[in-house]
């Protein structure tokens, strides 16, 4: 990895007990963009079913993993845990990557985490970005939706909030960029999907669990929200893709024909002016910071000096 600029970057991840398909993916996607990776593995198992991705990756191969072991208590616990490690490096980040283990990057994260995030001044404290929300199957998505993506990092920052854990002491504002990802957590076998969603309730989510683990009934659902997704996925993802789309195609088979046959007329409309909506707000965002969506674009290169 080459490294053009003098801020440190890193990632704190979580991993678990349950399956994580994309995890490989993952952290190819962001190989060029982050310098040390730290890893909580709540799984509480003697051997994590993810140490051997975590092995094999690019920061296994430079020295910059670092992994801690520990049960799983809530989610906002498993975030302080991950943090923690941060404090341990030298030195210490000067940005923290968020991310989970089932969304994938583009090639523009390099440009963002490199070029843009060195130039921004002290008053700015995160960065988001946005992404595609897949849910069923690789080619229809619920929303693109805004996503915390970067942060400063600062020893008092800490999260709450046992799920849909919340950052607190985060200084500075946001700086929100047309920059989008791939989110593919919903894009599962549906015993999976529905223990993930089993183990929010317990937590507190309002949504109850399903009956029946294996019911397709989760993701039929959704067909009032979902619309098709025609763009390109990650480099990174693809064999990930292809693997899954091998693995489940009865399954996506059936999602598929039930989202192509199964949206009236009216459900379509509206997907589409959901659709129009969020495209408008990146747009948006373009108009807003010309000169950073064109360095994400790779066609503005700022000088060393620059402040944004």
């Amino acid at each position: 990895m080459s490294k053009s600029s003098t801020v440190t970057i890193a990632c704190a991840l979580c991993v678990g007990a349950a399956p994580e398909p994309y995890l490989a993916a993952t952290l190819d996607s962001i190989r060029d963009a982050v310098d040390v990776l730290v890893v909580n593995d709540n799984s509480g198992l003697t051997e994590s079913p993810h140490l051997e991705v975590l092995r094999a990756s690019a920061f296994a191969e430079r020295g910059t993993l670092h992994v801690s072991r520990s049960g799983f208590v809530d989610f906002a616990e498993m975030r302080n845990r991950a943090f923690a490690l941060l404090a341990s490096l030298e030195p210490r980040p000067d940005w923290v990557m968020w991310l989970d283990a089932d969304e994938v990057h583009g090639p523009r994260v390099r440009r963002l985490a490199r070029e843009i995030l060195q130039r921004l001044d002290s008053s700015i404290g995160s960065v988001d970005g946005y992404t595609y929300h897949f849910f069923g199957t690789f080619d229809w998505i619920t929303d693109v939706a805004r996503r915390f993506a970067f942060y400063r990092y600062d020893p008092a920052l800490r999260w709450t909030n046992p799920i849909h854990e919340k950052i607190v002491g985060l200084r500075g504002r946001a700086l929100v960029l047309p920059y989008v990802y791939h989110h593919y957590g919903n894009v599962a076998a549906p015993r999976v999907l529905a223990e993930k969603y089993e183990r929010y309730y317990r937590l507190g989510n309002v949504v109850p669990p399903r009956g029946d683990p294996e019911s397709l009934d989760i993701y039929f659902e959704k067909v009032g929200e979902v619309r098709p997704y025609r763009g390109p996925h990650p480099a990174a993802a693809a064999a990930t893709l292809a693997h899954l789309r091998r693995e489940l195609a009865p399954t996506f088979e059936r999602i598929d024909t039930f989202y192509r046959e199964g949206r009236t007329p009216l459900m379509r409309v509206r997907a589409s002016l959901r659709g129009a909506n969020e495209n408008l707000r990146i747009a948006l965002r373009h108009l807003e910071h010309p000169l950073l969506a064109r360095a994400l674009r790779g066609r503005l290169h700022p000088r060393a000096d620059d402040r944004f």
